[in-house]
C-alpha cells in the first residue's frame, strides 16, 4: 500500500469512530444541539486564541471559559480575502506557511509529489469558491473525520435500520485529482465492504454511461448537473442500472433534476450543500424536508442584506463558525451563498433548522455545436491550483474557451493553455482553442454585479 493510502486509511478509521454519535445526535433536541454548540465554541476560541496568533490578537478581550452563543456578534466576521491575507497567522501549527503550502499542492499538481498530505498529515484545498476567487483551507484529521459523518450518516443511518442486501457499490462522480476536495471526502464509506468506483466529472457522459453500466452500483454520489445528465440517460434508455439511493453536492439541485431520478428510477435524490472552508454543513434525509444544518458541528448565523441577524426566513448570507478541526479555526467565517432557513422540526433531526433553498451557486456545462458536453470542473481543476491566480473567468467559445485571469504575479499562460487543451481533447473536442489572458478586472452582471464564473456562448 502506498503511503499516501495508509494515511488515508488511518482518516478513514478516524471517520468511523466519529460516526456513531454523529448518527445519535441526529435525534438530539434543540436544547442539547444548543448546549453542544456552547461546549464547543468554548474550546473552538481557547485554542484558537492559545495557537493562533491572528485569534490570539482577535479575542484578547474573549474569555472563551465563560463565552455564550449570544456573545458571537462581538467577534467580528472574516472572509475569504482576509483568510489569504493573514494565513500563516491563522493556522496553529508554525509548520504550516501559505508558501510551503503552495509548494506542496504545486508539487502534487506537477507530478513530482504523490503524498496529497502536506507533512503527512494535513489536506490542502485549493478553491476557485462561487466567486472565482481562490482561497486555500487546511484539514486536519479531525475536519476530515467530522465532515465525512456529517456528509455520511443520514445514509448511514438508514443503513442501521434497513441493512442493504444488494450489490454494494457506490459510484461516486467528482474530481479526478486529490488536489481537489470532493476526491478527497466523497468517496469515502463508513463499510469496509462496500466497493466505490471514481468517474471524474469531466469525463464525456457518453464513457460515464459505459462505466455505469458495466459497474452496476446501487448508489451513486455526484455533482447535481452530472446527475441531469445521467437522469436523461436513463430515461432515453441508454443507462440501465437500479440504483437505490442517489446523492447531489456541489451544485444547486433542480427540481427538474428531482422529477427525472422519480421517473428513471423511481426515487428522489438526497441533496447536500456545504464549503471547502467548513465542510459539508447540510444534508437531506429521508423526509425530504430541506437540507438539515449540521447545528452539531458549526454555528450558524443568518444576515439580511443589511448585515442584520436573523434565526429564519431568507438570507443575504452565511456566517458559520467551525467548531471542529484545530488546525485552521474558522470563527465567524462569510459564506456569500444566500440560503433561506427554517425553524427546528422535521423526522430527519427535530433539533436542527434547515435550508430550503440556496441560491447564488450555479455552474453551468458548456455544449458545443458537435454535441460534446463540458463540465465546469474540467477548468475548476487547473485553473484552482496556482497560487498565482487570485480570481478567474472562463468564457464559451465556438471550439474551446477564452479563460481571463486576475494574478498577483506573473504567470506562464501558456502552460495552462497547454494542459486545459489537452483536457478538452482528452474528452473528445476537436482541436480545441484556449486563450488565456491576465487582466485587469472581470465581467459583471451590469445590475447585479455578481461574477458569474462560467459564461456560455450564446446560441
Amino acid at each position: 500500500m502506498h503511503h499516501f493510502e495508509k494515511l488515508r486509511a488511518k482518516n478513514i478509521q478516524k471517520f468511523r469512530e466519529v460516526l456513531p454519535s454523529a448518527i445519535e445526535q441526529l435525534d438530539w433536541s434543540r436544547d442539547q444541539i444548543q448546549a453542544e454548540q456552547t461546549r464547543r465554541l468554548r474550546l473552538t476560541l481557547a485554542n484558537a486564541k492559545a495557537n493562533s496568533p491572528f485569534y490570539a490578537e482577535r479575542l484578547s478581550a474573549i474569555d472563551p471559559a465563560t463565552f455564550e452563543l449570544a456573545d458571537l456578534p462581538r467577534i467580528p466576521p472574516i472572509t475569504k480575502a482576509e483568510v489569504m491575507e493573514n494565513w500563516d497567522r491563522i493556522v496553529t501549527d508554525p509548520a504550516l506557511t501559505l508558501e510551503k503550502a503552495n509548494e506542496h499542492l504545486a508539487a502534487v499538481r506537477d507530478g513530482k509529489e504523490t503524498n496529497a498530505y502536506f507533512l503527512d498529515k494535513y489536506y490542502l484545498c485549493a478553491t476557485g469558491g462561487s466567486s472565482g476567487h481562490r482561497g486555500l483551507f487546511v484539514w486536519d484529521a479531525e475536519l476530515y473525520a467530522c465532515c465525512a459523518a456529517i456528509t455520511f450518516r443520514m445514509e448511514s443511518k438508514l443503513d442501521l435500520l434497513n441493512p442493504p442486501t444488494s450489490n454494494r457499490r457506490t459510484a461516486v462522480i467528482c474530481a479526478g485529482s486529490y488536489l481537489h476536495a470532493s476526491r478527497m471526502l466523497f468517496p469515502s464509506s463508513n463499510d469496509p465492504e462496500r466497493e466505490i468506483k471514481v468517474i471524474p466529472a469531466g469525463t464525456p457522459i457518453a464513457q460515464i454511461v459505459t462505466a455505469l453500466n458495466a459497474y452496476q452500483p446501487d448508489r451513486i454520489i455526484s455533482y447535481s448537473s452530472v446527475l441531469e445528465e445521467l437522469c436523461a440517460e436513463a430515461v432515453d434508455g441508454r443507462l440501465n442500472i437500479t440504483p437505490n439511493r442517489i446523492s447531489a453536492n456541489s451544485e444547486p439541485l433542480t427540481e427538474e433534476a428531482r422529477e427525472a431520478a422519480k421517473k428513471a428510477w423511481g426515487i428522489d435524490i438526497h441533496n447536500q450543500w456545504g464549503s471547502v472552508e467548513v465542510g459539508v454543513a447540510g444534508s437531506e434525509g429521508e423526509g425530504f424536508e430541506g437540507l438539515v444544518l449540521a447545528e452539531d458541528f458549526c454555528v450558524f448565523e443568518a444576515a439580511d442584506e443589511a448585515g442584520n441577524l436573523i434565526t429564519e426566513g431568507p438570507a443575504d448570507h452565511l456566517i458559520v463558525t467551525r467548531l471542529y478541526g484545530t488546525t485552521m479555526p474558522m470563527i465567524r467565517y462569510v459564506l456569500t451563498d444566500s440560503p433561506i432557513i427554517t425553524p427546528p422540526g422535521g423526522k430527519d433531526a427535530p433539533g436542527c433548522r434547515r435550508i430550503t433553498e440556496i441560491r447564488g451557486r450555479a455552474d453551468i456545462w458548456f455544449t458545443y455545436a458537435d454535441g460534446h458536453k463540458v463540465h465546469p470542473m474540467v477548468f475548476r481543476e487547473v485553473l484552482g491550483q496556482y497560487a498565482s491566480i487570485i480570481e478567474y473567468q472562463v468564457h464559451q467559445t465556438e471550439n474551446g474557451a477564452k479563460v481571463d485571469l486576475i494574478t498577483h504575479q506573473p504567470i506562464d499562460s501558456n502552460i495552462i493553455e497547454k494542459t486545459l487543451r489537452t483536457k478538452l481533447s482528452n474528452i473528445g473536442l476537436f482541436e480545441p482553442k484556449v486563450d488565456v489572458s491576465v487582466v485587469d478586472k472581470l465581467e459583471r452582471h451590469p445590475e447585479t454585479n455578481k461574477l458569474m464564473r462560467f459564461v456560455a456562448l450564446k446560441a
